[in-house]
């Protein structure tokens, strides 16, 4: 009997024991780094830090539901303004997150694939969030995927994002699942894309973690040596614009041909094969760098904002290279007979100029928007309907900036007020325009007509009629000026922007391929001489 005793006895306390490593199995807890100096320990300094960086940060007009984020993962110092700048777009986003995708990169390497942890909780000074561990061990068991404690717990790229993804979802219930990525072959990148759509829904948000060129010589990275800014700007331009546009083949080749330092390459890649073919594009949300604060490139790293949204407004920003990433069309484009050429009267477009001068300069030199304008100019209303509108900075002949929408979503005078300033200020590959650049700036206009669904390309006139082509899912856009700066024929124009869709180079042949064409008013204060505020 007491030997009975003894037995029941010794099994309840080995199940007790057993119960507490099981619990504290599932309590597991990754702390958050106290060595880097990344951002503040404590939490009132932390909280204190980021409600700095929020209150500065403005949220950008983003059609459509915000599906992803990318964002840098430099010290809160350095790149914390940007990263702030790109949470603050969720704000406004009224879709319930209950999953949060964090695909960050091991900076140490050291295994191949990717990696998760079975970490419960990932916490920072402001608490612990907490892992969707169903999620985390499943993935688990994919191909490709392994689980390292280790290599989470010392890897800062999805730390970093942390803090902000708490401060901008806060006081809502969510639960995050932390993937870092090693080495990943080219052909790699579909297949765990595919891996990570199995277990995304409509209340999934998914976040990438990279920061972009790391330049001088202790990155051993210094492919050029004079215009180091304007240069820097150019290259990484290069690699944010097909991440804008989702182009998987340009992203990955660039990264061949260039070589560009950009540590979140792989975790980047694998967001874009996951929204490439469908309804999607990218906005550029901030763009600068670290050695833009003292003036001094000789070691820089540069960071972006860019949100990724679903295509749910029509209107599409760009640059007049024919640049614009998944550009829409309204229904109401199909329906109604459109004027082949938009008409504006000399005094009209004079109005035009004036306001884009004056909303410049005022931006420039107060930080502030032109307001009243209906109070200020004599607007017709042809100036109010709505209409596409690009703005065109030039200095000396040569390109200062330019920001416009093909499709018109605001009155005309408006949109030639909000691009004058996106055009001096927002073109990241220019600096903002000084006040002392003003003078030399010479503005140009282009008023683009609605879009008109043609049956046969055949009709597109080269030189006249800017193109928008959409099958699949997938479109693209040239500005009617391309045509006249190549020297492209009708087969070589619809080539390139088929393949610019991520298309075929002969798609633009094939049945199902849709073409939409507009054409431009363009004119300039070198063709009139714009009157002052009220003078008409």
């Amino acid at each position: 009997m007491a030997n009975k005793k003894r037995t029941i006895f010794l099994l309840g306390f080995v199940l007790i024991i057993l119960f507490s490593c099981l619990s504290c199995a599932e309590e597991k807890t990754r702390a958050y780094l106290t060595t880097g100096g990344w951002y503040p320990a404590s939490k009132s300094s932390l909280n204190s830090t980021l409600d700095q960086f929020f209150s500065k940060a403005k949220i950008k007009k983003n059609p459509g539901k915000i599906m992803a984020l990318i964002g840098p993962h430099a010290g809160i110092a350095y790149s914390g303004q940007c990263t702030a700048n790109v949470y603050k777009q969720l704000e406004n986003q009224t879709g319930k997150i209950e999953r949060v995708f964090l695909l960050g990169v091991s900076h140490r390497g050291g295994f191949t694939g990717a990696c998760v942890s079975d970490f419960a909780y990932n916490a920072t000074p402001l608490g612990k969030i907490p892992v969707d561990r169903e999620i985390t061990s499943r993935l688990a068991k994919e191909k490709y995927f392994t689980v390292n404690n280790r290599i989470m717990q010392y890897e800062h790229s999805i730390e970093n994002h942390l803090p902000f993804l708490q401060k901008a979802l806060e006081n809502r219930k969510y639960k995050i699942v932390p993937i870092l990525f090693g080495f990943v072959q080219e052909q790699d990148f579909k297949p765990l894309s595919k891996i990570l759509k199995k277990y995304m829904n409509d209340k999934t948000l998914i976040i990438a973690s990279t920061d972009l060129t790391h330049y001088g010589a202790n990155f051993s990275y210094a492919p050029f040596k004079k215009n180091v800014k304007e240069n820097l700007t150019k290259l990484d331009m290069g690699i944010i614009n097909p991440i804008l546009q989702l182009d998987f083949n340009s992203y990955y080749k660039y990264k061949q041909k260039t070589g560009i330092t950009m540590c979140g390459f792989t975790p980047v890649g694998v967001l874009m094969k996951i929204f490439s073919g469908g309804q999607y594009r990218g906005v550029l949300v901030d763009y600068y760098k670290s050695g833009d604060r003292g003036n001094d490139y000789s070691l820089s790293v540069s960071y972006a904002g860019i949100v990724i949204t679903s295509a749910g407004n029509p209107a599409d920003e760009a640059s007049p290279a024919g640049r614009a990433a998944g550009t829409g069309y309204s229904k109401a484009d199909k329906k109604t007979k459109r004027k082949d050429t938009m008409e504006l009267s000399k005094e009209e477009k004079k109005v035009l100029l004036a306001i884009a001068r004056e909303s410049l300069t005022k931006y420039v030199k107060e930080n502030s928007l032109l307001e009243d304008i209906e109070k200020k100019y004599k607007l017709t209303e042809k100036l109010k309907e709505k209409a596409g509108v690009f703005v065109t900075l030039k200095i000396k002949g040569h390109l200062r900036g330019c920001i416009g929408t093909i499709v018109g979503v605001t009155p005309l005078y408006r949109g030639v007020r909000d691009n004058a300033v996106k055009s001096g200020v927002n073109d990241f590959r220019f600096s903002p325009v000084k006040a002392k650049e003003l003078k030399q700036i010479h503005i140009d206009i282009s008023v683009m007509t609605p879009l008109q669904k043609i049956a046969d390309y055949k009709k597109i006139r080269l030189g006249t009629d800017g193109v928008i082509i959409k099958k699949v899912g997938r479109q693209a856009v040239f500005l009617p000026q391309v045509a006249t700066e190549t020297g492209w024929n009708i087969d070589r124009f619809l080539s390139q922007l088929s393949r610019k869709a991520g298309l075929s180079s002969d798609a633009y042949k094939s049945e199902g391929m849709e073409f939409y064409i507009f054409q431009a008013l363009v004119f300039g204060e070198k063709d009139l001489k714009p009157r002052g505020a009220g003078s008409l």
